[in-house]
């Protein structure tokens, strides 16, 4: 899983390290793109940049090389390598001048952070989530005291209090994302009950409490539509919305997954949907049960819908309403729509947590 977070502390480093400019130069002349290495030829390489266009980066004779550790916030532990010691997919900042077609920058230093060391780095992480990590559904929030209780899909749920102290990192996934990479910095005053997240930190000894280091959290769709039209080209689903009649615009990209739900399953929740149970709350299914009965439902083309069939997406919160971004689509969902509980747009398809169940890695 990309880890945007292990590459940020270079930014902080180069607003932290005192490089002189070249005189003469100004501000607007001298660059510092960041990306990731994809050519290397004598006397340069191509950098793929975040913002998206590759820059060409030529490297005279005088050009510093130095490779930092993912997590640097200075250039402390940094170590002088070589054009030959840089690869295919490492992580580079340049600090150079732009040429005025805006294509190549000449570059006067460049920061490396090498895949292998990155590769380390979200192996650790990962780690470290798995031991230290929890996640949930949020059941209330305390302003005041800075506090969210989660409802926890362990076996059978509990409810956990995570408490935010000031120095707490919080992060929000981006509208129609589910990408960690994608997440901006969020506020407490943004987390919402139903809310998924994701917290890393540290547990009381009797699992009630958690102190958060870090935390993801994000507001998730569960909708019930009927197929208008399917346009394969644009990979773009037109749908009605049960609950409100409203059309919605369903797209699709290569995150999203479709599934066709196997009869044998969507009547199972159908059955959970009829009786009003929550899984893992006087149900015969947990949590986890539920989840994998979903994961293990045979995958869908797109081009295979057809109006008319009716569906359950589960999105993020769109960045316009009746636009949403598909994680998720059921195809199969029949029986469960018509068994919902009147007046409600919930399908009982499990505590939705992005694979986020303690025990699993890291957003």
């Amino acid at each position: 899983m990309r880890k945007i977070l292990l590459f940020l502390p270079l930014i902080i480093l180069w607003a932290a390290a005192a490089w002189s400019q070249a005189p003469g130069a100004t501000s607007a002349q001298l660059i510092r793109p960041i990306g990731v290495v994809t050519k290397i030829q004598a006397g340069n390489f191509t950098l793929h940049t975040d913002a998206g266009p590759d820059l060409l980066i030529v490297l005279a004779d005088s050009v510093s090389f130095l490779r930092v550790p993912p997590g640097s916030t200075n250039l402390n532990s940094a170590t002088k390598i070589s054009l030959s010691d840089i690869s295919v997919g490492d992580r580079v900042l340049v600090r150079g001048r732009v040429s005025d077609d805006q294509k190549s920058v000449a570059a006067a230093t460049v920061i490396v952070m090498t895949k292998s060391d990155l590769a380390g780095a979200r192996q650790a992480e990962s780690s470290d989530w798995q031991r230290r990590g929890i996640g949930g559904t949020v059941q209330a929030v305390n302003p005041e005291a800075k506090e969210i209780t989660i409802l926890a899909p362990t076996t059978p749920p509990r409810s956990i209090t995570i408490a935010l102290p000031a120095n707490a990192v919080l992060l929000r996934y981006a509208p129609d994302s589910v990408k960690f990479s994608d997440a901006k910095p969020g506020a407490f005053d943004q987390i919402k009950v139903g809310d998924q997240m994701r917290a890393l930190g540290t547990k009381s000894e009797d699992g009630s409490r958690f102190t958060a280091e870090k935390m993801v959290s994000g507001t998730f769709r569960n909708i019930g539509v009927t197929v208008i039209a399917v346009d394969s080209q644009r990979r773009a689903i037109s749908a009605k919305e049960l609950q409100s009649g409203q059309q919605l615009l369903v797209r699709t990209n290569a995150d999203s997954k479709l599934h066709r739900l196997p009869p044998t399953v969507a009547q199972d929740l159908a059955r959970l949907n009829s009786a009003g149970a929550q899984p893992g709350k006087g149900g015969t299914e947990s949590n986890d049960s539920v989840q994998k009965m979903l994961e293990s439902a045979p995958a869908l083309d797109l081009a295979e819908l057809k109006p008319g069939d009716s569906l359950i997406v589960v999105s993020t919160e769109g960045a316009t309403p009746a636009e949403v971004t598909a994680i998720d689509i059921f195809a199969g969902a029949e029986p469960i729509l018509a068994a919902r509980p009147k007046d409600s747009n919930k399908s009982v398809l499990g505590s939705w947590s992005l694979g986020m169940k303690e025990g699993e890695g890291g957003p």
